[in-house]
């Protein structure tokens, strides 16, 4: 905003704009740089954060009605790949840009919008099946903030393309600028949304540790000693 306000503003319309969306900033140098070293670095923990919460709804599995369980397995698994997705959409989109190659860049950030929508909608629906009896502070407030992140991002995303319309059809003046203030709402939620794992798993830790056969302390120590 500061050094580069006319190139991050200006789009196919010409017209005025006050605020760049996400993609004009990090497709411009040296912002594409940090912009991409920061998702390559936290990406592969990610992925690996879609896997211990696949585990950890299914080990709930044990709150679920009877009746609902197959139902509710399937959409643990869904919710799984809707993460998958999203983690990888993310990083297709960071690392082709909209100056680079738009017509992908944009199937590729629609394709993130879908599943980080499908994958929050699906979570909460997870997280009402498997609520237990008597819910912890933590387990009620993990699921309201929730609730209320994705009424945000759903409310938000109607704004988005409401204003990505007029700026593509009407080349309407500051339409694009509130497109990208309704992007970065979105993307401050979206961070907020998966925050909320330090309320769902306050207790898990990861350790890296020597095999049982090894003559220093190994995995099966360290788990006594932490119980």
């Amino acid at each position: 905003m500061i050094f580069s306000f006319e190139l991050v503003n200006t789009t196919i319309c010409h017209v005025f704009n006050f605020c760049p969306s996400v993609s004009a900033i990090t497709g411009i140098s040296p912002q594409r740089y940090v912009w991409r070293m920061g998702v390559a670095l936290h990406s592969s923990p990610r992925l690996l954060l879609a896997s211990i919460y696949y585990r950890y709804y299914i080990r709930k599995t044990k709150n679920v009605k009877d009746e609902s369980k197959s139902l509710y397995k399937n959409i643990v698994k869904l919710n799984y790949w809707f993460h998958v997705t999203e983690i990888m959409a993310l990083v297709g989109v960071t690392y082709i840009s909209n100056k680079e190659n738009y017509p992908v860049h944009e199937k590729i950030f629609i394709t993130f919008m879908a599943s980080s929508i499908s994958y929050m909608l699906s979570t909460c629906v997870v997280s009402h099946m498997n609520k237990s009896s008597t819910p912890t502070y933590l387990e009620k407030l993990s699921y309201r903030t929730k609730l209320f992140l994705c009424v945000i991002i759903a409310l938000t995303s109607m704004g988005m393309m409401y204003f990505f319309y007029k700026h593509r059809v009407y080349c309407e003046e500051l339409a694009f600028s509130w497109f990208a203030l309704c992007e970065y709402v979105i993307c401050f939620a979206n961070m907020a949304f998966h925050a909320t794992i330090i309320w769902d798993l306050p207790l898990e830790e990861i350790i890296i540790c020597l095999p049982p056969s090894h003559s220093s302390p190994n995995c099966q120590d360290i788990t006594k000693k932490n119980e």
